[in-house]
Formats: structure tokens, sequence, C-alpha cells
């Protein structure tokens, strides 16, 4: 389950951000697009609490004013799958 994943923090980041809050990243000059971040993180939100959840690797342009990379990786890591 993706809630097992992220951990309770991470997942009460995701549900303060679903109640309005903004999201947990820092804008940075050059970061990831901020309505792909934030869609992205709609999707994962709707995803906590599935059995089987279908989740679609992160994919980010980055922009000018954008969120801190480092910071939203950092965030999205326990879902990456690993590598074979």
């Amino acid at each position: 389950m993706i809630s097992q994943r992220l951990g309770p923090e991470r997942v009460a980041r995701l549900r303060a951000f679903e109640s309005g809050s903004p999201p947990p990243f820092r804008i940075k000059m050059r970061g990831y697009d901020r309505l792909q971040v934030e869609n992205y993180l709609r999707g994962i939100a709707e995803l906590v609490g599935a059995e089987n959840p279908v989740l679609e690797p992160a994919a980010f342009d980055i922009v000018i004013r954008g969120y801190d990379i480092k910071q939203v990786d950092a965030f999205l890591a326990p879902l990456r799958l690993p590598r074979n």
C-alpha cells in the first residue's frame, strides 16, 4: 500500500495538501513544474488506502520558479520501484 511506503508523516502532508495547504516544497529559481507536481500529489492522495494501486512514474518538466527538485525527489523516493 502507498500509505505504508510513504509513512505517516508524508501521508499527513498529503492530507494537508488535499485540505488546501500548500505543498511542503520551497520554490526555487529552477525547479519542477508546480502544476505537474501538484497534480501528481493529488493522484497519490487518491491512491492512499487503495489495495492494489497503479502509480505512474513521476516525470516533471524543469521550469523557472518551480518546486525544489531535491525536496520533491526526497518526498517521492519511497514510492520509487527498485530497479532490477
